[in-house]
């Protein structure tokens, strides 16, 4: 189970009263919410993608890169042999002269602490998901009830129907703010 990515205690300070008794899932959920959106690692792990550098300087993707770890050749038929000569300078990987095709990197990346602006968010969704009333998270925009000749009408929201279960815009981008788009890449693997 992967662990909020704010507590009470944050969401208190931003000046968020989350019901007590579900305060901790709400921002579980609300986390997950985040997490899916960001499309990428937001707490610090550990990452192995495979590229076709187009230069000796590699920016690597997802960032923020806390260390690179291992730099291997990958040969045709998949094996790796470990490259030397390399050098991370805190911004980009150098390769060594004579580069290969491709290439398997191994680093630890995101972010630690958090950008207090991703806690904010969690906290704003956590509290949006606890004051949500019950039917609007599946699309229920409005019910009424009429007694007299018994009528009843019930409206659903349909750009509520196509986030409930995500962020909203604007939460998203801020959530964009934050961490800036992702570039696209092959992951090979992930882990804490």
């Amino acid at each position: 189970m992967t662990t909020p990515l704010a507590t009470v205690a944050d969401a208190e300070e931003y000046g968020y009263a989350l019901p007590a008794g579900s305060a901790d899932s709400l921002l579980l959920r609300a986390s997950v919410r985040v997490r899916r959106a960001a499309g990428q690692p937001i707490t610090p792990s550990v990452v192995t993608i495979e590229i076709t550098p187009e230069s000796r300087r590699v920016q690597l993707p997802a960032p923020p890169v806390i260390e690179v770890q291992s730099v291997e050749e990958v040969a045709d038929d998949g094996t790796t042999t470990a490259l030397t000569g390399w050098r991370w300078d805190g911004t980009h990987l150098q390769l060594p002269h004579g580069c290969p095709s491709r290439i398997r990197v191994t680093y630890r990346r995101g972010w630690a602490p958090l950008p207090a602006g991703v806690v904010e968010l969690v906290c704003q969704v956590a509290d949006r998901l606890a004051n949500t009333p019950k039917g609007m998270d599946v699309g229920i925009r409005s019910q009424s009830q009429t007694i007299d000749d018994y009528s009843t009408s019930t409206t659903f929201a349909a750009e509520q129907v196509e986030v409930s279960g995500d962020l909203l815009p604007g939460e998203l981008a801020a959530l964009r703010r934050e961490l800036g788009s992702v570039p696209g890449v092959w992951v090979v693997k992930t882990g804490g």
